[in-house]
């Protein structure tokens, strides 16, 4: 029990295809159960001509893959999985059945001009896009959230490549961040204080290794605006461009959780056309 809900089980999980398969033409597996919604969501709007009533999840990206071997002939089950940092450390299963995202998770896809456009529109339905441009530019906000978030990925993939064992920070715009200049540096001692506790774990597992090296190797993966979006954790983005957009009243104060479902309710990326031919070519 978790504050007063029944935790769904793993097994429970991995057995509700059983259930529900029947209202899908074609079962869907993903990785976390916070995603179930939205993907939803978003393989509708991907595959308009398919039937699916229900998303599976399956607590974590080794049971999705799991699944995946013991179904690699079965053209009825497919199975998607965020990238993470797993094609930094080249550590990509290679499953006709198993379909990788080419950003670091579903989120990283969801913040798009026109899905913004529409749920600022929520807050004022009257705003025409010409409008809306002359309160705020979208690349620039797209180019604040690279600038501020590009350091504090990297350090994360330096975590997983080294295996250090230290939970991700937990962020905090107000908190972390002084945007009153050009270049937004970090506030307070949070961020610096994180950083300086990598560097001792790095040490300890090799006294040669320095943070800072471990970044330049890193610099590569998010060298470029492109590059950064994809490979920056989405639900930090996805953060920042909330807290950015709530400053400016742009939107209603609301969740991220609610805010990344509004944004899924108004998918239209074709970035992710590549993941429906494939999975179209892999069913049919």
């Amino acid at each position: 029990m978790d504050v007063g809900f029944p935790e769904l089980t793993d097994s429970f999980q991995l057995g509700r295809d059983v259930l529900y398969g029947q209202f899908n033409d074609v079962n869907f597996y993903v990785e976390d159960t916070k995603q179930e919604h939205f993907y939803h969501n978003v393989l509708k709007k991907l595959f308009p001509d398919v039937k699916i009533e229900k998303i599976f999840p399956l607590n974590g990206k080794t049971n999705v893959i799991n699944d995946a071997k013991l179904n690699i002939t079965n053209k009825k089950k497919v199975y998607i999985v965020d990238l993470d940092f797993d094609h930094i450390l080249k550590k990509t299963e290679n499953l006709n059945n198993v379909f990788y995202l080419k950003k670091y998770s579903i989120e990283n896809y969801l913040p798009t001009k026109s899905a913004i456009y529409e749920l600022i529109r929520v807050k004022e339905p009257k705003l025409k896009n010409q409008e809306i441009d002359a309160l705020f530019c979208f690349d620039t906000l797209l180019n604040l959230a690279v600038n501020c978030l590009k350091e504090l990925a990297s350090i994360f993939a330096i975590i997983q490549k080294h295996k250090l064992g230290i939970t991700y920070h937990s962020l905090n715009l107000a908190r972390d961040f002084d945007f009153s200049t050009s270049h937004p540096t970090y506030r307070m001692n949070f961020i610096p204080n994180y950083k300086r506790r990598v560097e001792r774990k790095l040490k300890r597992k090799n006294r040669r290794f320095s943070l800072q090296a471990q970044l330049k190797v890193m610099k590569k993966h998010f060298n470029s605006l492109i590059n950064a979006l994809s490979n920056i954790p989405g639900k930090y983005i996805l953060t920042l461009i909330k807290e950015k957009l709530q400053e400016w009243k742009l939107i209603h104060q609301m969740t991220l959780e609610s805010f990344t479902y509004a944004l899924s309710k108004d998918f239209d990326n074709p970035e992710l056309n590549y993941l429906r031919v494939k999975i179209e070519n892999h069913i049919n």
